[in-house]
């Protein structure tokens, strides 16, 4: 194989892994940021439940 291929190959392969880990990274932080409205909604979803028993 000649040198500048095996160099493009390496390149290449350290560009994969960059995009590859940014991507989880992103994916981590839109996952964080979308938990806590997750848990208020649980949260007003059983308040709402306890009210209702609360009626009858």
């Amino acid at each position: 194989m000649h040198p500048l291929v095996a160099i493009g190959l390496v390149f290449l392969a350290a560009i994969a892994w960059m995009v590859t880990i940014l991507t989880m990274l992103i994916v981590l932080v839109k996952g964080r940021r979308r938990a806590p409205a997750e848990v208020g909604r649980a949260v007003q979803s059983v308040e709402i439940q306890s009210s209702d028993e609360r009626a009858a």
